[in-house]
């Protein structure tokens, strides 16, 4: 399996997102004043229930804060846990035309071979697929998106998908050159994208950490 991402850096004094006074609609307490500049990679922790799903939401526009103000200021993408942005009447084709309408047809069916989606499966609607393969079609959606992405919101991308495919995705994350917030509960998963910060639910509450 081969992912491709954007290859455009994204300049160190670059502001990515800010977030002030921010009390999320389903979580635990506010959290911490935030500026993300640059491509800085940043895990949020925590366990089920304490607000990193709806963090991404809110960040996304899917969900209203509370409280608080908070403002992607790049082009970004998401990929969440259900797959909101993949119809499945759609084919992985037709799904990444929708979002990628500027590139060649002979290009998107060839990111698709390199996902493992040969040319009858690349046709089939996304119902039809696999939980993996879908995952796969989405995540190359959120990759190959116009504008490029230099921002990926990350709900537990390394779900559902076997070792070969994880492998995959750890190194075009690990090359990716622009920003991440990515939610994971595997460790060596996390480890393997050179992280620069962890933003992390405690018993006293969020705790941002740069690493």
């Amino acid at each position: 399996m081969i992912l491709h991402a954007p290859t455009e850096p994204l300049p160190s004094g670059r502001r990515v997102l800010y977030w002030r006074d921010l009390r999320l609609p389903f979580g635990k307490a506010p959290l911490p004043d935030f500026e993300l500049f640059g491509s800085r990679r940043v895990a949020v922790l925590g366990p089920n229930g304490c607000g990193k799903s709806s963090l991404l939401a809110v960040l996304a526009g899917r969900l209203a804060p509370l409280a608080g103000e908070c403002r992607v200021e790049v082009p970004w993408a998401i990929l969440d846990q259900h797959l909101h942005g993949l119809d499945l009447q759609e084919s992985a084709l037709e799904h990444l035309q929708r979002l990628a309408p500027g590139s060649a047809e002979s290009l998107l069916r060839t990111r698709l071979v390199h996902l493992g989606l040969e040319a009858e499966a690349a046709l089939l609607p996304s119902s039809r697929l696999s939980g993996g393969q879908r995952l796969k079609v989405a995540l190359a959606g959120v990759l190959a998106s116009d504008p490029p992405p230099q921002l990926l919101l990350l709900d537990e991308p390394d779900n559902h998908i076997d070792l070969d495919s994880r492998l995959a995705l750890e190194h075009v994350l690990r090359a990716y050159r622009g920003a991440l917030l990515v939610i994971s509960h595997d460790a060596a998963f996390l480890d393997a994208l050179a992280l620069t910060d962890q933003l992390q639910w405690t018993a006293s509450g969020w705790l941002h950490e740069v690493l």
